[in-house]
């Protein structure tokens, strides 16, 4: 069963990608933060983020990993994890 562990952007390993949550005109919104194996970090939202995208982007991180793995979670300031949402971890 996947875990949700929460990482700063520096504890997530190289090579890895995570759910990044961030606020935009006061909703949560999601994108991906990918830590290239050169250490350099890549920050992917959509151009029009929308409350929408969480959902669609766990689905979608999800769909490409093991039952077993861990999806890695990426607070920026003001986000935060729905309380509706299974137990955020930390690492």
């Amino acid at each position: 069963m996947t875990s949700y562990v929460r990482v700063t952007p520096d504890q997530l390993p190289a090579g890895q990608t995570a759910l990044l949550l961030f606020v935009h005109e006061g909703e949560l919104c999601a994108g991906v933060l990918k830590h290239g194996l050169d250490g350099s970090l890549e920050r992917l939202v959509p151009d029009n983020p929308s409350p929408s995208d969480l959902i669609l982007g766990i689905c979608r991180m999800m769909a490409d990993m093991p039952p077993d793995a861990d999806l890695f979670v990426v607070l920026e300031p003001l986000a935060y994890w729905p309380e509706p949402f299974p137990l955020l971890h930390r690492l």
